[in-house]
C-alpha cells in the first residue's frame, strides 16, 4: 500500500476549546555549572549577553529571573543566567536536571520549575489515550466534552487519590 497516495481520513467538526496566552514554555537542562538558557525564550523576553538580571525564589520553590537594571547577576556573553547553587538545591533542583520555563513576556521574567509541575497541571495520560477517538469517526461535540471533565468521561479519575497512572512514589497501582 503506498501511503502517500492514501487520502488523510477527516476530522469532522472540532469544536475550538484552546484560547492563546502570552506566556511561553519550554524545557530545559542547567549545565554542569548551574547555568541555563532556552535562546527562543530569551530572544523573547530581551534577555541578551550582559543584561543585568536578578533571581528571586517564591515559596512554591520556583526560580524567578527578570530583568532589572540593578539586578545582582548578568548574563553571560552566551546569554546564559547562572544560578547560585545554594539557590538551586534550596529549590530542589539537581545538577543536570531538566526544568520547565515560563516565560512571562510583559514582566519580562522567566520562571523555572520543577517538571513535576507538569504532573500536576496535565490530564492523567492514561485518561487521555482512553478518550481517544480514532480519525474519520465521530467526533464528541464540546458541549459534551464539557460535561465529562478533564477526567474523561466514564473512566473519569475525578475524586480518585494516586491512581493508575500516578507513577512511582505516587500512591498508584501498576
Amino acid at each position: 500500500m503506498d501511503l502517500r497516495r492514501t487520502e488523510a481520513p477527516e476530522f469532522g467538526e472540532l469544536p475550538a476549546v484552546r484560547r492563546r496566552h502570552l506566556r511561553r514554555y519550554g524545557i530545559a537542562v542547567f549545565d554542569g555549572d548551574g547555568r541555563i538558557t532556552d535562546q527562543p525564550l530569551f530572544a523573547l523576553l530581551g534577555f541578551t549577553a550582559g543584561l543585568r538580571v536578578e533571581i528571586g525564589i517564591t515559596d512554591g520553590h520556583a526560580l524567578v529571573v527578570r530583568a532589572n537594571p540593578e539586578g545582582g547577576s548578568v548574563l553571560t556573553r552566551r546569554s546564559m543566567v547562572l544560578v547560585p547553587a545554594k539557590v538551586r538545591r534550596w529549590c530542589g533542583f539537581g545538577p543536570r536536571e531538566q526544568v520547565l520555563l515560563v516565560a512571562v513576556p510583559h514582566e519580562s521574567a522567566l520562571i523555572i520549575h520543577g517538571l513535576e509541575k507538569l504532573d500536576h497541571a496535565l490530564p492523567r495520560p492514561r485518561a487521555l489515550v482512553a478518550a481517544m477517538h480514532p480519525l474519520g469517526g465521530a467526533v464528541p461535540s464540546a458541549q459534551s466534552a464539557a460535561g465529562r471533565g478533564a477526567g474523561g468521561g466514564a473512566r473519569g479519575v475525578a475524586g480518585r487519590t494516586g491512581g493508575a497512572d500516578a507513577g512511582p512514589g505516587h500512591g498508584g497501582v501498576r
